[in-house]
């Protein structure tokens, strides 16, 4: 069967590699398929030109972007909206329903069936409206600098494996303490003050390439800054020596 849609992550949540995505925008247009990229973990931390990119399909989350839970946006090419079929039936999606037919609404409302999530949408646009209230491009360059310190002092640890090359890496730090499991190391950083995710965060066939359980991942955000990183540095290096020898 011909392939019809090519669907990649900008950036991997799970280890924080940043994709050659481009490639697999022009990898969907040599073979007439679709292109659908999930820029929920790059679009908050770094400059992203969606026309530039020139996929069909781009999706981005709320919550990563300083916004509530439960929303996000997809920004799609007007003659495939309009060409695609809803997904869903419901009010508004619908011009006319007459026993003899039915025509569908314009765009976007074809595909938003039903009551909307009106609190979210607004919590949603506020954030937005905040994220163009500031200098971004600032921001960006920050948070870089907050990550590149957090990489740096994890790469010079002996006891800890991070994932991935730092060439490629965008806001998040996925590491192993050898000999430990990354629960452990996740439960021992919560009682110090200090939140980092666990587990296989929703890409088991990644940790299953990589031969792991999971891992425990740091994240930063423009709000971030160098001096939480070295209190988090601090309650690992406390986190290592309870759990090594």
């Amino acid at each position: 069967h011909p392939v019809a849609v090519i669907a990649v992550g900008h950036v991997s949540n799970a280890i924080g590699a940043l994709n050659d995505v481009q490639g697999f925008v022009t990898l969907a247009q040599e073979n007439d398929a679709y292109s659908v990229i999930d820029g929920a973990q790059a679009a908050p931390h770094m400059m992203v030109n969606v026309k530039e990119l020139n996929a069909d399909f781009y999706a981005v989350s709320a919550h990563k972007c300083c916004g509530p839970t439960g929303i996000g946006v997809l920004l799609g090419r007007r003659d495939l909206l309009e060409r695609l079929p809803p997904w869903q039936g419901g009010g508004d999606m619908i011009d006319r329903v007459s026993f003899s037919g039915t025509t569908y609404n314009e765009l976007p409302w074809k595909f938003e069936a039903g009551t909307p999530n009106i609190a979210d949408t607004i919590g949603f646009a506020t954030a937005l409206d905040y994220l163009e209230s500031i200098d971004f491009k600032g921001a960006v360059e920050h948070e870089h600098r907050v990550h590149s310190h957090l990489t740096e002092a994890m790469l010079s640890r002996d006891k800890v494996d991070v994932l991935g090359h730092p060439d490629h890496w965008v806001s998040v730090c996925s590491f192993n303490v050898k000999g430990a499991h990354p629960t452990d190391v996740g439960t021992l950083l919560d009682q110090l003050g200090i939140a980092v995710r666990t587990g296989h965060h929703c890409a088991m066939p990644t940790m299953e390439h990589f031969g792991l359980p999971g891992t425990a991942r740091a994240s930063v955000a423009f709000y971030n800054s160098i001096e939480e990183v070295d209190r988090f540095l601090d309650a690992l290096d406390r986190v290592i020596g309870m759990l090594t020898d």
